[in-house]
């Protein structure tokens, strides 16, 4: 029974924690909205008894608005055919922001997940140093999961890979060859 109350203690510790630096990150900094970048211009086209005839065709200055990443708007001209009016580009410069705000959240969060690892393995009392490196490894995933759709293939794959050898690396210096330690001092 005891042990099953250390495991809940460690489970809680590190979900708590996760749950505790993801909510402060997300008082402290605030994420951008769409709303602040994009405000909604929409124009109501009036009731057409007889469908006009349009081309479709809304030349160059509509096909370099959507090659550099931006929404096309469009008005209705006498005919009620719709023309390419201007480009807008608040989604590109919300995606901006919201690609700089993840890649922060990403390194904030991971410094604290580092952070709680580290001090994990130099707790003594062994559930709750479980909780915090558990609970550092789970932000250290939270992390990862924010950025992963805004980062480059690679930089994906030098992500883990850093954060792989980071854990085993704690794992083996500071659990590991303390162990070793224990058990030699305990043989004397």
């Amino acid at each position: 029974m005891r042990n099953l109350r250390r495991t809940a203690v460690t489970v809680g510790v590190a979900v708590l924690f996760t749950l505790f630096v993801a909510l402060l990150i997300d008082f402290a900094y605030e994420e951008p909205k769409y709303s602040d970048y994009c405000k909604e211009d929409f124009r109501y086209a009036k009731p057409v008894i007889e469908p006009p005839k349009c081309d479709y065709e809304y030349g160059g200055d509509y096909q370099k608005c959507v090659e550099d990443g931006g929404v096309p708007r469009f008005e209705n001209n006498e005919s009620g055919c719709p023309v390419f009016d201007k480009c807008n580009f608040c989604n590109k410069e919300f995606d901006q922001a919201r690609k700089y705000y993840t890649r922060n959240v990403f390194v904030i969060a991971g410094v604290i997940g580092l952070v709680a690892i580290f001090a994990g393995t130099l707790w003594r009392i062994e559930f709750l140093a479980g909780g915090l490196m558990f609970g550092g490894i789970l932000l250290l995933f939270y992390a990862t999961i924010r950025y992963f759709n805004d980062a480059d293939k690679l930089v994906r794959v030098l992500i883990i890979l850093a954060e792989l050898l980071i854990v085993v690396w704690i794992g083996y210096k500071r659990l590991y060859l303390d162990e070793i330690k224990k058990k030699k001092l305990k043989k004397r």
